[in-house]
């Protein structure tokens, strides 16, 4: 919302810090994922030099490049579907159903860095090139981080959930 100052962590109860942490971390080991195949798409790509010969290159561009903008479509509307205000009003599955919608998001995002390998073997291994869809993952992932706002304002507290807690 416009003109709407950011929540912080601290305007929100105990259960929804907890719930944020808890989905926070959560994506932040998927976005270590994400870093994780860029980084080994890369070696394959730079390092090994692998190519895969494929007779229709136009097609399979067109295959990669509707595939990345599924990606960041799905990804998107998984934060926007999954994770609206009205499926999260429940406060018994609020934590768990954002938790759900950010880490779906963020592994949907994650999509985006293998296609970029596919990418880089079939059609052009430059970086300029396969570095779209990296970065589509990456900010789809960032994008996936869960922020205090969404937790705020609710009519009931958030009930407390120890799922998560023992690990």
């Amino acid at each position: 919302m416009p003109g709407r100052p950011e929540a912080t962590d601290d305007a929100l109860e105990p259960e929804a810090v907890r719930c944020l942490e808890r989905t926070r971390e959560r994506v932040v080991q998927v976005l270590i994922l994400i870093g994780l195949t860029i980084m080994i798409s890369g070696l394959i790509l730079g390092q090994l030099g692998l190519r895969v010969t494929v007779a229709d290159v136009e097609g399979w561009r067109r295959l990669l490049y509707g595939g990345l903008i599924g990606v960041v479509v799905a990804s998107h509307l998984t934060r926007r579907i999954m994770g609206s205000r009205e499926r999260l009003r429940e406060p018994d599955t609020r934590g768990e159903r954002l938790l759900r919608t950010r880490v779906v998001s963020a592994m949907i995002g994650w999509v985006a860095a293998p296609l970029g390998l596919i990418y880089g073997l079939t059609i052009d291994p430059r970086l300029e090139t396969v570095a779209l869809f990296w970065a589509a993952a990456m900010v789809l992932g960032v994008l996936a981080l869960p922020r205090a706002a969404e937790l705020e304002g609710f009519d009931e507290p958030m009930t407390p959930n120890d799922e998560g807690r023992a690990e």
